[in-house]
C-alpha cells in the first residue's frame, strides 16, 4: 500500500492509506471468494471417507426385527391422532370466523348482549350446578 501524509497545522500529520486500482481489485476479489466458499458450505462438508462402515447382513437383520404390524397400528395410532387435532382446528376456526361475522352487526351484537343479560342468573345457576357434580 502506498501511504500518503498530510501536513495539517504546521507540525500536525495525518496518515492514510492510499490503495491502488490493483490493490483494491485484489481485495474485492478475495472477498468475493470468501463468500463464495462461505454461501457454497465447502467448510461445512462432512468427511464421508471416515464414517462408520456398518456390515450389510447387520441393518438386514435389524429390518428383519421390525414388527410390521406393530408399526402400522403405532402409525395409525399417531395419525389418528393428529387428524383429529386438524379437524377441531379447523373447526374452531370457522366457528370463529362465523361468530366474528355474526358479530359484525352493530345491532345482533347489542341484541345477544341483551338476551344474555336477560338470561345471566339461568346462565351462571346452570354453571353452578354442573361445577358441583
Amino acid at each position: 500500500m502506498v501511504l500518503e501524509h498530510l501536513v495539517l497545522a504546521g507540525h500536525l500529520y495525518v496518515w492514510r492509506n492510499k490503495m491502488t486500482d490493483f490493490e483494491q481489485a485484489v481485495k474485492t476479489a478475495a472477498e468475493k471468494a470468501v463468500l463464495q466458499f462461505v454461501q457454497g458450505g465447502q467448510w461445512l462438508q462432512p468427511n464421508y471417507e471416515s464414517r462408520l462402515k456398518i456390515p450389510v447382513e447387520w441393518v438386514a437383520d435389524c429390518w428383519r426385527l421390525v414388527d410390521a404390524e406393530k408399526l402400522k397400528r403405532k402409525i395409525a395410532e399417531r395419525l389418528e391422532s393428529e387428524l383429529a387435532e386438524r379437524m377441531v382446528n379447523h373447526m374452531a376456526s370457522e366457528l370463529a370466523t362465523d361468530i366474528k361475522q355474526i358479530l359484525s352487526v352493530k345491532e345482533r351484537r347489542e341484541m345477544l348482549r341483551n338476551l344474555a343479560r336477560e338470561h345471566m342468573d339461568e346462565v351462571m345457576q346452570a354453571g353452578a350446578r354442573g361445577e358441583s357434580k
